[in-house]
């Protein structure tokens, strides 16, 4: 049982000493083969060309996340399998089939999935496998963002219920009052909390504790301390897995509080955001200046608060 459960650890080992032969097939090659089932050979061929392109990267462009890369595979799959029925080669598909494709889908899964297909015809005329690009000159439209809405309080009441552990307050209070996406979550280090001075760096931006942060922060390092008191993870937040790496914890173990309930700890920092623009005002500029948002998330912040604003009985029906 030790060695199955520290096996990933003893293979870091044996790799750092040279000693490792792993043979195991990785597991984006069986993703990716099971994906492009279905597909004729030749749209297959440079199909699978661009998505190792995005995979790995290459002398100009950097290596795309495996999300990205399992969300644009997904997006295009059902357009090169409808393509595979009647053509044998991308370059047989017309400005008439992507024009389909877009009557047939709407708002963001509609700009979406033409993004991805611009991106395949791309690299695929960069590589010269096509004659011309299909998709030039197809609008994809603008982002469709759904409403901003505050969420109930009764929501929040069950969030902050479900947090019945240290490492779980302690998000919630990161996400509710910090306005901290999961990812920034995850990989705040320990250098990142001056417990002294009651200051907190996230993203990069240094912020005042509160004192609901502070009690929340002690209890948490406590506990790290009492399980885990020979780690060298300098991530803020570990688990039993990463305890023994120096990795952040994952993002399902952050969240799987939060499984099945309305609010998530993106939507607690989503409120956040809403919440500062309704308090100070639907200002753009404040929203980056404290929580280091983009000029355009702030913008639509600060709209959404405007309307919430100038409708004062609608507002009040989405507390109660």
């Amino acid at each position: 049982m030790p060695v199955v459960r520290h096996h990933g650890r003893i293979a870091e080992v044996l790799e750092q000493l040279g000693l490792l032969d792993d043979d195991r097939v990785p597991a984006f090659e069986t993703w990716l083969l099971r994906k492009l089932e279905g597909i004729t050979p030749g749209i297959r061929h440079d199909t699978e060309d661009w998505i190792r392109a995005l995979h790995n990267g290459g002398p100009r462009t950097r290596p795309r996340g495996p999300n990205t890369v399992w969300h644009y595979l997904n997006a295009a799959r059902p357009a090169l399998l409808d393509w595979s029925n009647r053509y044998g080669h991308l370059r047989e598909v017309t400005r008439e089939d992507l024009l389909a494709v877009a009557g047939s889908l709407h708002g963001n899964k509609r700009r979406h999935t033409l993004c991805v297909l611009r991106s395949l015809f791309r690299h695929c005329k960069k590589k010269g496998v096509i004659f011309r690009n299909p998709t030039a000159r197809i609008p994809v439209g603008p982002n469709q963002y759904h409403a901003i809405l505050p969420l109930h309080d009764n929501d929040i009441v069950a969030a902050t219920n479900a947090a019945t552990t240290p490492a779980a307050r302690l998000t919630v209070a990161l996400a509710a009052i910090h306005a901290a996406r999961t990812t920034d979550i995850g990989r705040l280090l320990m250098d990142d909390i001056d417990l002294g001075n009651r200051r907190l760096t996230i993203a990069g931006r240094t912020r005042p504790m509160d004192n609901l942060t502070h009690r929340a922060l002690i209890d948490w390092l406590d506990e790290r301390r009492a399980r885990w008191p020979n780690t060298a993870n300098p991530h803020l937040l570990i688990n039993r897995v990463t305890a023994v790496r120096t990795c952040p914890v994952g993002r399902v173990w952050i969240t799987k509080t939060f499984w099945g309930l309305e609010v998530t700890l993106d939507r607690l920092h989503t409120d956040r955001k809403l919440e500062e623009m309704l308090t100070h005002g639907p200002d753009p500029l404040h929203l980056t200046a404290v929580f280091g948002v983009s000029p355009g998330t702030a913008i639509r912040y600060a709209t959404a608060a405007r309307q919430l604003l100038d409708t004062p009985i609608e507002r009040h029906d989405q507390r109660s």
